[in-house]
């Protein structure tokens, strides 16, 4: 029964019903840590911290905890709701860690620190636990790199990329995103160049989430042609690469139908629009007094049920006025 047992916790976990994971694992006459490991990972990755920190605490005597196990409770206390409350649970895991010597047992946990207070917004304390690790493999840099660029360290995550290069150690497709998202929130385009020449080298290029941060870099610093070559090269595109192929038209201040027609060709394509695809299509049209096309837009909005967002209400409203319908501005808000 335990291995079963511990199989369908998992499933039911990672499959997002956590009763039955739960009410399963319950009934269990011999608990493991693979079955509480498998539990309290399906609840990180719904964002229940919380509630996996519940479950460690109230099995971690009936069972043999593992390494794992505090891996998986780092993780935890980074997605608490309230980020001090998993800050302040994870420094004790982390005392726990040094009194016991898990802190050097394994890298794993190294890296679960980092990531832990990298995501708590406590950037120096991941930063010291890195600068103190005997031994760093891949996912120490990627967490360290990611992390200073989630905590707006953007010339630090650089630096630590550039470091990370020297050691001997191939970046991977998490750290060439990190570093390229910095490279852009700095306007480094020379940097950005030449990371995106190493990615192709390496065939990280072809990872849609190193493509779509490719297409952000050249989209923020101005480089549309650019922008549209990465996309035009891309085998595979999201969601989040065709809403930013026409903000970049958008900002770019290039033709009106040029930017309908990149949104047509994702139409065909299969994907349907969201708020963001609106958003930067209305500030495409926003400088023409042309009525026909604003309510076209507007009609998909309501046919796509996200007109009750702030931001596509005031993108109308600047549309409609501009036409000089302000009959269509009134109902926005009545």
């Amino acid at each position: 029964m335990s291995m079963w047992g511990s199989a369908l916790v998992g499933g039911f976990s990672r499959l997002g019903s956590f009763d039955h994971a739960r009410k399963i694992f319950e009934q269990m006459t011999a608990r493991n840590a693979v079955s509480m490991n498998g539990l309290m990972v399906g609840l990180v990755r719904q964002k229940r911290g919380e509630e996996a920190v519940e479950v460690f605490k109230e099995t971690r005597h009936l069972v043999d905890i593992n390494i794992d196990s505090y891996v998986i409770l780092l993780s935890a206390c980074a997605e608490f709701a309230l980020l001090d409350g998993g800050r302040r649970k994870g420094r004790e895991v982390h005392g726990h860690a040094i009194r016991t010597g898990l802190n050097d047992a394994k890298v794993s946990v190294g890296n679960g620190l980092i990531n832990m207070y990298a995501k708590c917004g406590d950037i120096d304390h991941a930063r010291s636990v890195f600068g103190l690790m005997v031994d760093k493999d891949l996912v120490s840099w990627n967490s360290m790199i990611s992390g200073l660029d989630q905590n707006k360290c953007f010339e630090d995550a650089v630096k630590s990329y550039n470091s990370m290069r020297k050691s001997g150690l191939i970046p991977s497709n998490f750290a060439l995103i990190s570093v390229l998202s910095s490279c852009a929130s700095l306007g480094c385009i020379l940097l950005g160049q030449q990371t995106h020449g190493e990615g192709i080298k390496l065939g990280l290029d072809l990872d849609v989430s190193v493509s779509n941060t490719l297409l952000a870099l050249y989209a923020e610093t101005g480089r549309l042609a650019e922008c549209q070559k990465v996309f035009s090269w891309m085998l595979e595109r999201d969601q989040v690469s065709w809403n930013t192929v026409i903000g970049a038209v958008a900002d770019s201040g290039a033709s009106v139908s040029e930017a309908v027609e990149v949104f047509l060709e994702m139409m065909r394509a299969g994907w349907s629009p969201n708020r963001v695809t609106f958003i930067n299509l209305l500030a495409t049209v926003s400088s023409l007094s042309t009525s026909k096309l604003i309510h076209q837009i507007h009609a998909l909005i309501l046919k796509y049920n996200v007109k009750d967002d702030n931001a596509i209400e005031n993108a109308l409203l600047a549309c409609y006025g501009k036409s000089g319908e302000m009959e269509n501005c009134e109902e926005i808000f009545f």
